[in-house]
């Protein structure tokens, strides 16, 4: 008996059904491996968020006391009109207080388990670009135990590099307030002056009980054209 002939087609249908089902495993596997390597080119190139951007610090206002002092002082600067920046209010762009320094209080830290000592009285507010405008400054006797607090404060102009001024005095008054010269800043980031002010920088509800005074003895200064580096440490404030 002969053979039938054989559909020619059959064969050649079901080897390319296997085929084209082999080839599309290939591209998914292949798909696969691509995202693979764009997940993992990402972790190691993170995109930089607008948060993770640092903003350079454009001033520097240090407030510096005796290391070994337990009083607790506490630094007030304010842009105009706007809120006071201090230990109850940290942030105020630009004004931005890096560390509320309560003495020797909290000096103490924790590293692999071990308590470590870091002697350091010192509050510094940094202005983050350049806001034109006054700059108030006032130190504040928070909690006062010693007799006598001798401090120093400090206004740096980062870019370029300069002194503003440096002023030394002391708090011998419980919960004193002493106002700080003044400065103003230009839209070009140019210091034009320094001067005297009678503003209540720091907040009411921190001043129960407070007496101000002014931490120095500086003449009155023109507020126009006038780049200041001044550095005076002759204070005499109560």
């Amino acid at each position: 008996m002969a053979n039938k002939p054989g559909n020619f087609f059959e064969g050649k249908g079901k080897r390319s059904g296997s085929n084209l089902a082999f080839n599309d495993l290939l591209f998914n596997v292949l798909i696969g491996f691509v995202m693979l390597f764009v997940i993992a080119f990402l972790l190691i190139n993170p995109i930089a968020k607008k948060a993770d951007i640092p903003v350079k610090a454009e001033f520097i206002i240090v407030l510096e006391w005796d290391v070994e002092a337990r009083d607790d002082l506490d630094l007030w600067v304010q842009l105009d009109e706007h809120t006071p920046v201090g230990f109850s209010n940290r942030e105020n762009t630009p004004l931005h207080l890096d560390r509320d320094d309560l003495g020797t209080t909290n000096d103490k830290i924790v590293i692999d388990g071990a308590t470590v000592i870091i002697k350091s009285n010192r509050e510094t507010t940094t202005i983050r670009g350049i806001i034109p405008g006054d700059y108030f400054i006032a130190v504040h006797a928070y909690h006062k135990k010693e007799i006598t607090i001798p401090y120093t404060v400090t206004v740096i102009k980062v870019n370029p590099f300069r002194q503003v001024y440096s002023i030394t005095s002391e708090i011998v008054t419980m919960r004193a307030i002493h106002r700080l010269p003044a400065f103003t800043v230009e839209s070009n980031g140019r210091v034009s002056s320094v001067f005297k002010h009678m503003k209540n920088v720091v907040p009411s509800r921190q001043r129960n009980n407070s007496m101000d005074a002014e931490a120095y003895n500086l003449p009155e200064t023109t507020r126009v054209g006038q780049e200041s580096t001044t550095s005076n440490n002759n204070g005499a404030g109560q």
